[in-house]
């Protein structure tokens, strides 16, 4: 009986198997109270030292791993986890509190809206939502389980205040080639897309009308960190056929002043 091939097999496991030491390479300094070596490493981890040198080469040109000094050949250098680890662990931790600390007030404004709230983050030139408070209509935005969804940021009232507190450069990098259209009321010209943007930041709010999806009207806030730059929107969203042109004023004004105390609470002192 001829054997079986298992090409298909290892191929997708080598490339799982080098993820997984990568990450065994990472928490190995979680109980180290000093830098480590790559020699440290492969008798910690039961690595071959080509194996682990090969792996700490990558993660070091990634931020995710640093030298403790340039003295010294490479082989011989200890390690210890690198700025762009520290920056991630930083933002995770941020976005946790941030949750908590913008919950009860997520909450307060879809109780007076009547509409979905939504917290958002800028993840490339996509929003995320973090966090999804329903609301108390039959026919609402959200069942609650939206958490982790993405959208383009043009297309939606936080990602417009998201982009507009970016720089020119920064605007550039996030931004894709081209803009998509979901609707025929989307913005798909880069010039009309800025023009939006430096009215958001001249108003303080925004709005998306029909942008994302036909039927969909939502009106965003900005939060501000301690160093007073945007870190996450808050947006009331609901169907046209109960929120129309009448009652925007009136909804950005709610979750203006709900953005406002969680900008406090975070930290932000408008100066």
């Amino acid at each position: 009986m001829p054997t079986k091939k298992k090409t298909t097999r290892r191929q997708p496991y080598h490339g799982t198997q080098a993820v997984s030491r990568a990450v065994s390479i990472l928490k190995a300094f979680e109980n180290a109270t000093s830098g480590l070596t790559a020699v440290q490493l492969a008798a910690r981890l039961e690595l071959n030292r080509s194996t682990v040198h090969r792996l700490l080469s990558v993660l070091e040109a990634e931020g995710l791993i640093a030298r403790e000094s340039a003295i010294g050949e490479a082989r011989n250098s200890a390690y210890r986890l690198g700025p762009t680890l520290v920056s991630l662990g930083g933002l995770a931790l941020r976005q946790i509190n941030l949750r908590a600390i913008a919950l009860p007030h997520l909450r307060q404004l879809a109780q007076k809206s009547g509409e979905t709230v939504d917290l958002e983050i800028l993840t490339g030139g996509e929003v995320m939502i973090v966090e999804e408070v329903p609301g108390e209509h039959m026919l609402r935005v959200g069942v609650g389980d939206n958490i982790g969804a993405r959208y383009p940021a043009h297309t939606t009232s936080t990602g417009k205040l998201l982009l507009a507190d970016l720089s020119d450069d920064e605007l550039k990098d996030v931004l894709p080639t081209k803009l998509v259209a979901l609707t025929p009321h989307t913005i798909t010209d880069k010039q009309a897309l800025r023009d939006e943007l430096a009215r958001v930041r001249q108003q303080g709010w925004a709005q998306s009308w029909e942008e994302l999806e036909l039927g969909l009207a939502a009106v965003g806030a900005p939060i501000r960190g301690r160093d007073g730059n945007v870190i996450a929107a808050v947006s009331v969203s609901g169907p046209t056929v109960r929120i129309d042109q009448t009652q925007i004023k009136n909804l950005a004004i709610l979750v203006t002043d709900t953005c406002k105390r969680i900008s406090r609470d975070v930290g932000f002192t408008r100066r």
